[in-house]
């Protein structure tokens, strides 16, 4: 069985003041698979070592199954850790490498001996026990690695990007194979990796880090279709989420609109819950989000009644094999995702206090907006062409014609658009809405 894992407020400082985890609280529940996404650098593979107790912990709390863990020593934590390295004792052959944690307990040898096969078996690798690991491909000396952290028992199994150093078939492989063991032994597991793909393959659930602090944690499937943030929506996702600058068009007297350069999107009348709120950010800088899914080339079928007609100009076309990927532009501006260090300007209390309220005004939205001059009418910002670089990235046929320059009618489905504000943060759609994919 596994154990329950909490961190309550957990923080890495090093001594030259880099803060590589800030206050992350986080449960793992006993015999979950819960996968740490995100860049380089983010501190996940720290937060991996603090649980281990191959790092100490400057701040917060660590449990295991409820007791204190900041002072135990890693011998005392009933945790299996898997490195990117795989770490196998060089002069040891396979059967070595996989029973040597049974061998320094001293258990029975016949009983040790039982054991590695069983695991070897298990993981395919029983005809290479006599090997050593310079014998070995890459993708079996993984596997090794993996037995020997299982043929321990351990109620914790945690996994250092095991397979980033493999080719993406054999990674694609290996993976499968990993959660199959993982599932048998019943054990909690956390798993780190910078691949996006490789999580929503793996994780029960996926928690995004970026800067040391904790982005969101949810299924994969809540990720991708209600992302915390413009942060998260851009990480998860292939191809990546298009972001463009945009703001609300509301005149007084008309039907609201997304202004995204020199084409709007008019949003459904009356408004969708979703979009209600929409009117008491207009004239501010907003992020639109739009998965390539939610875009498709106009062809002879009617627009549906969610759809919105607009005009994209082929700037690039990216051959895939089994579909082709067109960079279009708008006549807009691509937007990138904002800084979100805790502490960066943006962060300070007074605009934290600007975006509750705006959240808090969501059923108030039916007030004219103070901004709107007297005549009723709004001037859109035009935001600045960004010649040869495409606004859009949509998936088109593997045997598609289009050129560069070419202008295609697109439809664009508007109830899966995600309005990210200028921080970032999502005020749009509705967390509590049931996702559409």
């Amino acid at each position: 069985m596994g154990s329950t894992i909490t961190l309550h407020d957990l923080a890495k400082t090093y001594p030259n003041g880099q803060k590589a985890v800030r206050q992350l609280s986080l449960t793992v529940d006993d015999g979950e698979f819960l996968v740490l996404l995100g860049p380089s650098g983010c501190g996940k593979s720290t937060l991996l070592r603090m649980i281990a107790g191959l790092e100490t912990i400057s701040a917060g709390e660590l449990h295991l199954d409820g007791r204190i863990a900041n002072d135990l020593q890693p011998s005392e934590r009933d945790i299996a850790m898997i490195f990117q390295s795989f770490a196998l004792y060089p002069t040891m052959t396979t059967a070595q490498n996989i029973g040597f944690p049974l061998a320094v307990q001293k258990q029975d040898h016949a009983q040790v001996t039982a054991q590695v096969h069983s695991i070897a078996q298990t993981l395919g690798i029983d005809h290479l026990l006599n090997r050593i690991p310079s014998q070995l491909s890459g993708g079996e000396r993984q596997r090794v690695a993996m037995g020997r952290a299982v043929v321990r028992r351990r109620s914790v199994f945690l996994m250092d990007e095991p397979l980033s150093s493999l080719d993406t078939r054999l990674r694609a492989r290996l993976r499968t194979e990993m959660l199959a063991v993982t599932r048998s032994t019943g054990a909690t597991t956390l798993y780190v990796t910078h691949d996006q793909a490789e999580a929503m393959a793996l994780g029960d659930r996926v928690a995004v880090m970026r800067d040391g602090t904790l982005q969101q944690v949810d299924t994969p499937r809540n990720l991708y279709a209600l992302p915390a943030n413009a942060f998260v929506a851009s990480f998860v996702g292939t191809p990546r989420i298009n972001l463009l600058h945009g703001t609300v068009f509301a005149p007084a007297a008309g039907v609201l609109a997304l202004n995204l350069g020199a084409q709007k999107l008019t949003l459904s009348y009356p408004l969708t819950h979703d979009h209600q709120m929409l009117r008491i950010v207009q004239g501010q800088p907003l992020l639109v989000g739009l998965r390539p899914e939610a875009i498709r080339i106009a062809d002879k079928a009617h627009a549906t009644a969610s759809e919105r007609a607009m005009t994209g100009v082929v700037e690039h076309t990216e051959f895939q094999g089994h579909e082709a990927l067109l960079h279009l532009s708008l006549g807009g501006q691509r937007a990138d995702v904002p800084n979100a260090l805790p502490d960066h300007p943006t962060h300070s209390p007074a605009r934290r206090t600007v975006t509750e309220l705006l959240r808090k005004l969501r059923h108030h939205t039916g007030l004219p907006d103070r901004r709107t001059p007297p005549g009723g009418t709004q001037t859109p910002a035009q935001a600045p062409a960004r010649k040869g670089i495409g606004e859009l990235v949509i998936r088109d046929e593997p045997g598609t014609t289009h050129r560069r320059g070419q202008h295609i009618p697109l439809l664009i489905d508007i109830r899966n658009l995600l309005i990210f504000d200028e921080r970032g943060e999502r005020i749009s759609p509705d967390p509590t809405r049931t996702p559409q994919l």
